[in-house]
């Protein structure tokens, strides 16, 4: 799939994600028991010409909405999950980008085309926890006489840290009295920038999702993407755009995983053939009972992934909630779908030597990764009360 080429949907681009899940997937295992970085999966999405699908036409990039993007973010993460979660943020980072393109940004998506940079935003904080759940950021950027941006802070859950090209780095400015809230631009390699090890998850362990310090980090004037006060419509409206995306993406990507396993399971049931049955496990109708249930739960979460996007696609007005209702659901369906994979696979499904008890790990973070069940469930409350 050349970056001319605008359909990841075409039967050219679904061998290409074929080919692209398979190879990732013959590697997953490795990158998990030693938390090492895939590289050669994003070499292999930089030569699929995969790294600038939302990149805007006018800017040389294939210019996808998010049905793509999310069919792209769920075949890659059934392959290997901790590729699909970046691909997934830098997918969101240049739509975002691309809808009001900074000063740099001819520089970062030629990057993009070429295969040589990928983009991710650092939000949460050791002290702070999630962004979402709102509260100040701790890192503080400060404009010098001469109009440069001092950045200093500390960030945690730095997924892509060996890679990521240019951070997007939510900081707080003005006073305490007045504060206000906005994003820089930070070049990864930006002096003052340090990667701290500290990444050691049960699941996405290749994610290397460390924590970053900046220290006395100067960036150009035009490298400050907007500071407002937190409360202020524009502030709400972006932040109503990355939740859409994110929300959608996270989806797609859990349930990419969650079909890997279910995969899995099928080949298991056809190639075990217990010496008291005379006959494969897929011939038992309890376990085609139970194979049934996981099918109807994907069933939900692809029509939810596939209906969200493309309400996404065609309407200018973004619908967060809907979003975070989608994330929600499909990640505890993803979670279940698994849970009942292991539940007819014993230990078999429990072994390191079978990928499905890393899907399973990989699939127990949708609960934890933001928006979390339960700011969902309440602002779902509160929108059906109107309060």
């Amino acid at each position: 799939m050349g970056h001319s080429d605008s359909s990841a949907l075409s039967p050219t681009g679904d061998a290409i994600l074929a080919g692209l899940r398979r190879t990732f997937a013959a590697t997953a295992a490795s990158h998990d028991e030693h938390a090492s970085f895939p590289h050669d999966n994003f070499k292999r999405l930089s030569e699929a010409h995969l790294l600038a699908l939302t990149v805007p036409r006018s800017h040389g990039g294939q210019g996808a909405g998010l049905v793509e993007a999310a069919r792209v973010v769920g075949e890659v993460g059934a392959g290997e999950a901790s590729t699909g979660l970046l691909l997934a943020m830098n997918y969101l980072m240049h739509h975002l980008l691309g809808k009001n393109p900074p000063r740099h940004y001819d520089e970062i998506a030629r990057a993009a085309v070429e295969g040589r940079g990928v983009l991710n935003a650092l939000q949460a904080e050791p002290e702070l926890g999630s962004a979402v759940r709102g509260g100040l950021p701790g890192t503080v950027a400060q404009q010098q006489e001469d109009g440069t941006w001092k950045i200093n802070g500390r960030k945690a859950y730095a997924t892509g840290s060996p890679i990521v090209r240019w951070w997007l780095v939510l900081a707080r400015s003005g006073t305490d009295e007045a504060p206000l809230v906005g994003t820089v631009l930070v070049p990864g390699d930006a002096p003052g920038l340090q990667v701290v090890p500290r990444w050691n998850h049960a699941g996405l362990r290749a994610t290397a999702s460390h924590d970053i310090t900046l220290t006395d980090v100067v960036v150009p004037a035009e490298n400050a993407l907007g500071f407002v006060s937190p409360g202020l419509p524009a502030a709400k409206e972006r932040r109503a755009l990355i939740e859409v995306w994110n929300g959608v993406l996270i989806a797609a990507l859990y349930d990419g995983i969650a079909r890997a396993g279910r995969d899995w399971l099928v080949q298991f049931l056809h190639e075990r053939k217990p010496s008291n049955l005379g006959a494969s496990l897929a011939t038992v109708p309890r376990l085609q009972s139970v194979l049934g249930e996981i099918d109807t739960l994907l069933l939900v979460n692809r029509t939810l992934i596939d209906t969200s996007a493309r309400q996404a696609d065609l309407n200018s007005t973004p619908d967060p909630l809907r979003s975070q209702q989608v994330k929600h659901v499909v990640t505890a369906n993803a979670v279940k779908a698994l849970e009942l994979a292991l539940s007819v696979s014993g230990n078999h499904g429990l072994d390191r030597a079978n990928p499905l008890e890393r899907h399973y790990r990989d699939a127990l973070c949708g609960r934890v990764h933001a928006p979390q069940y339960d700011t969902v469930l309440l602002n779902a409350g509160r929108a059906a009360l109107g309060v």
